[in-house]
């Protein structure tokens, strides 16, 4: 089929440590080859997506297999027990890179996530295209102002998570479910704004729309940074290009 697309992803970590990319596939549709990998510190990764694509992508920390050979990770696990998610989302506490990619070069949608809460930060920025074209991105570590309640913890003690509300404490108006699940019944809650002052760039909680998503025209590359204000400048490239197959 002449001028079917593709899309290349390609990732580096800026984090100074190891961090373990995975992959979701939305709407049932076929996961890429690659559902999860471990990415040393300034390390790249490749693979390709079909287009249209919608998904997310995230980093998992603290991953480690234990005597039995099962894998886990501190924040973000997708409990395959595999460095592979094989179709598993992140469980909560977990920043997420969304995308909605049509064909064709159409209009694409994006985001830098904290809905999930947060674990890592992240940011996301097109290259080229048309249109609005903003960052989106949560550069900051909102770990350091999490408040305690919110707080998940490693096994020495430190800060390696902040949950969200809604993660937390599963109530309608941290969730915006019903009977708050509009965005007149479910505004902007004083944990959310943690999250948004931190991150203004982030959708911070369900109807942040306005704040948190992104657009692009065009077919752009996109630069995702593990880390975007570590030492250097890590990057994700998701190239939209066209094939002949």
């Amino acid at each position: 089929m002449a001028g079917a697309h593709a899309a290349t992803i390609s990732f580096k970590n800026n984090c100074p440590y190891t961090v373990w990319p995975a992959t979701l596939t939305d709407d049932g549709k076929p996961q890429l080859s690659t559902t999860g990998l471990e990415l040393a510190s300034q390390a790249k990764f490749q693979l390709d997506t079909p287009v249209p694509w919608t998904g997310r992508l995230w980093a998992r920390t603290g991953c480690s297999t234990d005597a039995s050979g099962k894998f886990a990770c501190a924040t973000a696990d997708c409990a395959s027990g595999q460095v592979k998610c094989n179709g598993n989302g992140a469980i909560p506490p977990a920043t997420l890179a969304e995308f909605s990619i049509p064909a064709g070069g159409g209009q694409d949608f994006y985001d830098v996530s904290l809905v999930d809460g947060f674990n890592l930060p992240m940011s996301v920025t097109p290259q080229g295209g048309t249109g609005t074209c903003k960052t989106g991105s949560c550069p900051a570590d909102v770990n350091a102002v999490c408040p305690s309640e919110l707080q998940k913890k490693g096994s020495d003690g430190s800060v390696v998570a902040c949950l969200s509300a809604c993660g937390k404490f599963n109530q309608p108006q941290y969730c915006c479910t019903p009977p708050q699940n509009t965005p007149e019944t479910c505004p902007p809650t004083n944990y959310s704004q943690i999250f948004s002052q931190a991150c203004p760039n982030a959708y911070s909680y369900v109807y942040d729309d306005k704040s948190g998503t992104f657009t692009c025209n065009g077919g752009p590359n996109y630069v995702i940074t593990f880390c975007p204000s570590g030492p250097c400048c890590g990057d994700i490239y998701i190239h939209i290009g066209t094939i002949d197959m």
